[in-house]
């Protein structure tokens, strides 16, 4: 059965920075995902990761299992799981979407002032999910900006 599990946790600091968390956690998630056709898409904004995969239950449940045990989350949420029709990150096996003024927009229609995604309800949730297919598929590539304001900045992932 088609599966969508969603989750938000705290990211846990310990001797690594961010850039370096969120590296070896898109390396590690794009490898195993692969392998076991799951799919999805991570944001992270304001010391607190959202991630959504889709895939089959018994695949998701042995994945989650192994990031509830990864010190770089704390205070886990899990949203309810879903029986999807379809998997709609197929391009994906782990995309990342970069903090972005958009989804702080949305988060501020909601009522809430900062990125507080396990306050979301389903109906939220969907709207938040919405955005960043739509983000990802409207072509939202970064391009190498340059001149004396956006001094060649890159997408890192």
């Amino acid at each position: 059965m088609l599966t969508q599990l969603c989750y938000a946790s705290s990211r846990v600091e310990y001797e690594n920075d961010l850039l370096e968390d969120l590296s070896d956690i898109l390396a590690t998630a794009r490898a195993f995902n692969q392998v076991h056709d799951i799919y999805g898409v991570l944001y992270y904004a304001e010391g607190i990761y959202f991630q959504c995969l889709q895939g089959e239950q018994s695949q998701l449940e042995q994945l989650f299992t192994q990031i509830s045990k990864d010190a770089r989350h704390n205070q886990i949420h899990r949203f309810p799981d879903h029986a999807i029709e379809e998997i709609h990150f197929k391009q994906w096996s782990m995309k990342y979407v970069n903090q972005h003024g958009k989804i702080t927009t949305l988060f501020k229609k909601m009522g809430l002032d900062k990125f507080l995604p396990h306050q979301l309800n389903d109906q939220q949730i969907n709207q938040f999910l919405d955005l960043l297919l739509r983000m990802e598929e409207s072509g939202h590539a970064t391009k190498a900006k340059v001149g004396i304001k956006n001094r060649g900045y890159q997408n890192y992932f």
